[in-house]
């Protein structure tokens, strides 16, 4: 007797979708044709007729989780507040990186990429340079807020493990919701030789407690900076 059972046939929409998956679960080389082959059942030449080769399928899984992110801000008038759209924008790309971690990885590898990426880009360039900067200007904003987004989410798991393990007290106090108290940083480590630090020392445990938080005053430093350019080149002209 047949089997009536439907076989769902392969497509490019396929394998995309258990590319991005597979890439979210496993980000440690989960982007190979065999494993994504195995995922969907086929032979590993069944992809290949959909995809030249890996790096046209991670621009596309690449592309995926970027449209999913709504990297552009369409509920804010970028004309009425620039500041607003633009971080807002860089806030979801690095949502975007911390829902998934391995895409960093990804997109550092890639050779090419589609157009979620590029039509990204464009806008937070035409909002940059609408709102007074340069080309050069707005290019270098743009490279310096998505390294910094990279970096920021990259390092929240070494942030977290170097607090709890160096400062086990300090750490409980913070998953508990609680103010640390310095002291407890104990005898060894003599913080009267460093002021500074002693003086940063409330902030640096609540961003260590809070990466997002962390990374929204860093980006908020590099738009006082924007800002203070745009004003500066209006009040010349």
């Amino acid at each position: 007797m047949a089997s009536t059972a439907k076989t769902t046939a392969l497509s490019k929409e396929r394998i995309i979708k258990a590319a991005y998956q597979l890439a979210k679960k496993d980000p440690i080389n989960a982007l190979s044709m065999r494993k994504i082959a195995t995922k969907l059942k086929v032979t590993p030449m069944a992809i290949y007729k959909y995809f030249e080769d890996k790096n046209e399928l991670t621009a596309a899984v690449i592309d995926t989780h970027l449209k999913k992110s709504n990297l552009i801000p369409t509920g804010i008038d970028a004309d009425e507040n620039w500041r607003e759209w633009v971080k807002a924008s860089f806030l979801r790309m690095w949502d975007a990186y911390d829902s998934a971690p391995g895409m960093i990885q990804y997109m550092s590898n890639a050779t090419s990429f589609g157009p979620a990426v590029l039509d990204w880009q464009n806008e937070v360039l035409k909002v940059l340079i609408t709102t007074g900067l340069t080309p050069k200007q707005a290019l270098t904003a743009h490279a310096a807020m998505s390294e910094l987004a990279t970096g920021s989410t990259i390092l929240v798991p070494i942030r977290k493990q170097g607090v709890q393990k160096v400062f086990p007290t300090i750490w409980k106090d913070l998953s508990e919701g609680r103010t640390p108290n310095l002291d407890d940083l104990g005898e060894d480590i003599p913080m009267v030789e460093y002021p500074w630090l002693l003086m940063c020392g409330q902030a640096m445990m609540e961003d260590m407690n809070d990466s997002r938080a962390a990374f929204s005053s860093e980006l908020d430093l590099v738009l006082d900076s924007l800002d203070a350019q745009i004003r500066a080149k209006k009040q010349a002209s």
